[in-house]
């Protein structure tokens, strides 16, 4: 049996080439290649203001992004990942476990869990905390192409790293020799960085991504499809 295409959907240019592998790296650890393997081309949302603020649910984004993904040949399911460090969402603050819910009762109503499998991670804050909590096994470390990477000796902050740092991209950037960008580095990174030291900082929102893939891994050798996080029906 072919492995099942998992189609991504991203922020922007940088978490399109770094979240595949990240993606892929954990199927490999999981021995789930040969199940699900990702799709090449994900799908880029602009960040989770085009999907939760009014005006997005308004205009339905994530509804129509799910029904083009859905034309895809052999489609069987999405992943979403982005950041979780909006503030608000019109007059109320933001909350990244009610969004995720949200965005996943929206999708059952298009047919997830039924036709097809959906997944919903928001990153706490941004996608670059998961790679400062692994920071340790980047630093000193070349990168491909001669590109500079994380300078020797950089230790990762103490504390909770889902609440600070906040700018978790500057904080990279003061780390990073000649600044982080993301199109240059955030690849590279996500290949390098050391799993297990990321989880040993017990991230809820890397473990949200860590058990979304292994849910989304036995949905394809199930045959049965999965929501994460499951969203209730509206009464």
């Amino acid at each position: 049996m072919r492995p099942r295409p998992l189609t991504l959907f991203v922020e922007g240019d940088g978490d399109e080439a770094a979240l595949p592998v990240l993606v892929k790296r954990l199927l490999k650890e999981s021995k789930g290649t040969e199940v699900l393997c990702v799709d090449d081309c994900p799908f880029r949302t602009g960040g989770a203001s085009r999907l939760v603020t009014p005006k997005a649910v308004r205009d339905r984004n994530w509804e129509r992004w799910l029904a083009a993904a859905r034309k895809r040949k052999e489609f069987f399911g999405v992943l979403l990942v982005a950041d979780g460090d909006l503030e608000k969402v019109g007059d109320q603050p933001f909350c990244p476990g009610r969004a995720a819910v949200e965005l996943i009762r929206r999708a059952k109503d298009v047919g997830a869990g039924e036709v097809f499998s959906a997944a919903v991670v928001l990153a706490r804050q941004e996608y670059e905390s998961w790679l400062i909590a692994g920071v340790r096994s980047l630093a000193g470390r070349a990168l491909p192409s001669g590109l500079t990477g994380v300078r020797a000796g950089v230790e990762p902050p103490d504390g909770d790293l889902e609440l600070h740092p906040r700018d978790a991209k500057g904080w990279l950037s003061k780390s990073i020799v000649n600044g982080y960008k993301e199109t240059l580095h955030q690849e590279p990174l996500s290949a390098a960085v050391d799993l297990k030291q990321m989880r040993d900082r017990k991230m809820r929102s890397f473990r949200r991504l860590e058990t979304s893939v292994e849910m989304l891994l036995e949905a394809a050798r199930s045959g049965r499809h999965i929501v994460t996080p499951d969203a209730p029906a509206k009464a």
